[in-house]
């Protein structure tokens, strides 16, 4: 039998005296030193080599920072006055690692179900679950598989939207009543959000150094008098019409969302709510609360109980989406 030495990377046989694996390409130790198996000594407990490839992917996430991090928080409560919470939410976050590049995916969204008896809470449902399945078949296969474009996801949006808006659209029809539900969604894939909303459930942004920024404009009969000059943004919160929406998923077989996209950076931070909470707190007390939690959970427990102690009129809902690097 010829002389030969095992790689010590992969075990391949290789003639004696080569000086690389032909398998591999690792280097072979040199005849003089290398030792037969009986000699070697036993191994340790912990897996040496699996130690050392943790702690260079560890070292090379530190030194690139190019690493992306989503964090999440959501509280959803009935409020102060009504008997049931028709309000829905979904929360989808997954991270895929390769080469010690971390590109993570969250997907978020808020329903607001309107109807009362005509199950309110039927209609958003189905629009978090169609999306959640949407996402299931399609997004979330392409991301884990690494093919996912983000010049995708944005015709991805509209086509679970109008997958969604028909499902309620069906079931309102079969059940004979008047349901339907706002909508506001984002899709967050490594640094930018992609958003979508249909009705007045809005989405904010709060940037790391700046001030709050609403991104959406409620699709309502108060918002249309408040931007013409009619009235005042005071006066839309007590407006008898306050509660008319022109624009809903389930009212007509097509539905247009409005979109948006966003850069992030480290520390921003993204707020998807329905109307129960900014039609009982401002603006700025929305910003000074996420300012001051110390998670993104924090943030939204402390909302819903600031729209609570602002009265509670409606089901408040509120997502919280913090981003940072490693």
């Amino acid at each position: 039998m010829d002389a030969s030495v095992n790689c010590p990377n992969c075990r391949t046989t290789n003639p004696l005296g080569a000086a690389v694996c032909r398998a591999c390409g690792a280097a072979l130790m040199a005849p003089s030193t290398a030792v037969t198996a009986p000699d070697l000594p036993p191994l340790p407990s912990t897996n040496m080599a699996t130690t050392l490839v943790e702690s260079r992917s560890a070292a090379v996430f530190e030194a690139g920072r190019a690493a992306w991090l989503l964090s999440s928080g959501y509280y959803t409560d009935l409020g102060r006055e009504r008997k049931s919470n028709e309000d829905s939410l979904l929360v989808v976050e997954m991270d895929r690692v390769n080469l010690s590049a971390a590109n993570p995916l969250g997907l978020y969204v808020v329903a607001d179900g309107m109807g009362g008896q005509a199950a309110g809470e039927v209609a958003s449902g189905l629009v978090v679950s169609t999306i959640a399945r949407a996402a299931h078949d399609d997004l979330f296969a392409k991301y884990l598989g690494g093919v996912l474009a983000e010049t995708y996801i944005g015709s991805w949006m509209k086509s679970a939207i109008a997958v969604a808006n028909n499902a309620v659209v069906s079931r309102r029809a079969a059940d004979h009543n008047n349901m339907g539900s706002t909508l506001v969604m984002a899709v967050v894939f490594g640094s930018a959000a992609y958003l979508a909303h249909a009705g007045d459930s809005r989405a904010y942004y709060l940037p790391s150094d700046g001030e709050l920024e609403r991104v959406t404009g409620d699709h309502s009969l108060v918002e249309q008098l408040v931007r013409s000059g009619q009235i005042t943004a005071a006066e839309a919160r007590t407006h008898p019409k306050r509660s008319v929406i022109y624009r809903t998923m389930g009212e007509k077989e097509d539905v247009e969302a409005d979109t948006h996209m966003l850069e992030l950076a480290p520390g921003d931070r993204l707020v998807l709510c329905s109307d129960g909470l900014n039609g009982m707190i401002e603006d700025d007390q929305i910003a000074a609360i996420i300012r001051a939690a110390a998670s993104p959970a924090q943030a939204a427990r402390r909302l819903v109980a600031a729209a609570n102690a602002g009265g509670g009129r409606d089901n408040i809902t509120a997502i919280v989406v913090d981003t940072s690097s490693l």
